[in-house]
């Protein structure tokens, strides 16, 4: 547990220091040009969209099943790097020739919806060397995963990148490079980065071809094929849902608006950051708990969970609500923040109803009803993709926070009713309703208290304000008896 709990810390550290950089660069670098920034996201979109389709799915397959060709009488895991490697390779090659094929359909179906098909031909090489290099820094990634090695990966692929696409930006808008720059620039980082991990796999072991050979536990390719179709299907409904704006914003409107998007978008995304930890708690307590068939484990969870997760929710929305103008204010183009209060308010709302459902995905998924997961995440994906299409003419970078939030709401009410209905569980307690109570009180306040300092004061004040507002009721009303457990043990450590 040593080496997990280290690298457990160290990847938080890394996780936090990537939000600082990223919010400097959000406030201040990208609001230079945001067309080379909606253009860089949309390209990086796009590849990690495309990488399902491309892989096959046998990305999911790497930490699946890398336990059992690792034992102990093979120096070289089995040959599993290789037998990964070449079914990754195969399956490129098919998308390669899927690709060519249907291109000219596909570009013809969307002239024909009034959407800039020509904007993909033109960008058609970037986008397949993307996909290629990010095939393989997601396989050498999880390779090291396996390793129990997750800061150094994450230093170089998700770090490396926040620190690198601002950079990039700055040297195209210092030497007045076209916008080409920018593409090339980013094959070049994930080329480099694939070189770095290659690096980093062979000095820790974890990087060893060799001849295929049959594991004593092996399940069979059948078993593993059935594995991957799955994983590929999850991940790409889960991209297609969640992404989905991004990639289409550029199809209908010009680059730069694909730029005001995605800030508002990150700024955002701050909410739902304690989601990915406690969810990562929970998966493995929830799947022992079916194993068992301890349902009241999984509604203890599954209700824990919710008021956690609400109370930390509300909390970051309110904090966002109420120091939004003032981040703006300090930006270095506040004119480049377009709708942003709306886009937040769509979306935001949306996570918090995401996070009140808590774990509703995780007991799907242990469950044996698990094939219903997929169910959701098309009919999320083909709603999300239906709805961007229709208000996004409409009603521009607002259309597609409306199209998500409206999709996500709706997904989530889906699985809170199958749930409730197959196995008889809910989320919900008083203390739902507490944090409801003290958040609206608290939003309401924000239209009748004026702070009327200059914008880096505002943001000070307003957030000393909100703490010694809302904390100490959420303490004192005991809306989290965990969070409550964790103050109690941290002040007896301090006495």
């Amino acid at each position: 547990m040593g080496i997990i709990r280290r690298q457990g810390i160290k990847t938080t550290l890394v996780s936090y220091i990537g939000v600082i950089v990223g919010t400097a660069a959000v406030l201040f670098v990208y609001p230079l040009n945001d067309a080379f920034y909606g253009y860089a996201q949309w390209l990086y979109t796009l590849s990690y969209l495309l990488i399902p389709l491309a892989s096959g799915g046998v990305l999911s397959l790497v930490i699946k099943y890398f336990p059992s060709f690792n034992d102990s009488q093979s120096e070289n895991f089995n040959g599993f790097i290789s037998l990964i490697t070449i079914w990754l390779l195969g399956f490129y090659a098919i998308f390669l020739i899927f690709w060519f094929l249907f291109k000219p359909l596909f570009i013809q179906g969307l002239n024909a919806l009034n959407l800039n098909g020509a904007l993909i031909e033109q960008n058609e090489i970037v986008i397949l060397l993307l996909v290629f290099l990010s095939i393989f820094v997601a396989l050498f990634s999880n390779q090291s995963y396996n390793r129990l090695r997750v800061t150094v990966p994450t230093i170089i692929t998700q770090l490396g990148f926040k620190i690198f696409l601002p950079l990039l930006i700055l040297i195209t808008l210092y030497y007045k490079l076209p916008q080409s720059y920018v593409a090339w620039g980013m094959i070049g980082f994930f080329f480099i980065a694939n070189i770095l991990l290659i690096i980093y796999l062979k000095f820790i072991g974890g990087l060893k071809f060799g001849k295929i050979k049959k594991p004593q536990d092996f399940v069979g390719y059948k078993e593993m094929a059935k594995f991957s179709f799955y994983g590929s299907m999850n991940q790409l409904s889960s991209s297609l849902a969640q992404k989905i704006d991004s990639i289409m914003i550029p199809l209908f409107l010009e680059m730069a608006k694909n730029g005001f998007y995605s800030k508002a978008l990150f700024i955002t995304n701050v909410i739902e950051m304690p989601t990915r930890s406690l969810t990562q708690i929970a998966s493995p307590i929830i799947s022992k708990a079916w194993k068992e068939n301890d349902i009241e484990e999984l509604s203890k969870v599954y209700k824990k969970a919710s008021a956690n997760l609400f109370v930390i929710g509300a909390f970051f929305f309110l904090v966002i609500w109420y120091i939004l103008d003032d981040i703006i204010a300090i930006s270095s183009n506040p004119a480049a923040f377009p709708s942003a209060r709306i886009i937040f308010l769509w979306v935001a709302s949306s996570k918090l109803v995401d996070m009140l459902t808590s774990v509703n995905s995780q007991i799907i998924v242990y469950s044996e009803k698990y094939r219903y997961n997929l169910f959701f995440l098309l009919f999320l994906a083909g709603l999300n993709i239906y709805l961007n299409f229709i208000l996004i003419p409409v009603h521009g970078i607002v259309g597609a926070a409306m199209a998500t939030a409206i999709s996500l709401f709706i997904f989530n009410m889906m699985k809170l009713v199958f749930i409730l209905f197959q196995f008889g569980l809910h989320p919900f307690t008083s203390s739902n309703i507490k944090v409801f109570t003290i958040f609206i009180i608290v939003l309401a306040l924000y239209f009748f208290i004026p702070f009327n300092f200059v914008p880096l004061i505002n943001i000070i004040v307003k957030c000393i304000f909100l703490a010694i507002l809302y904390l100490p009721i959420a303490y004192f009303w005991n809306i989290s008896p965990d969070i409550n457990e964790l103050i109690n043990n941290y002040l007896k450590k301090k006495k």
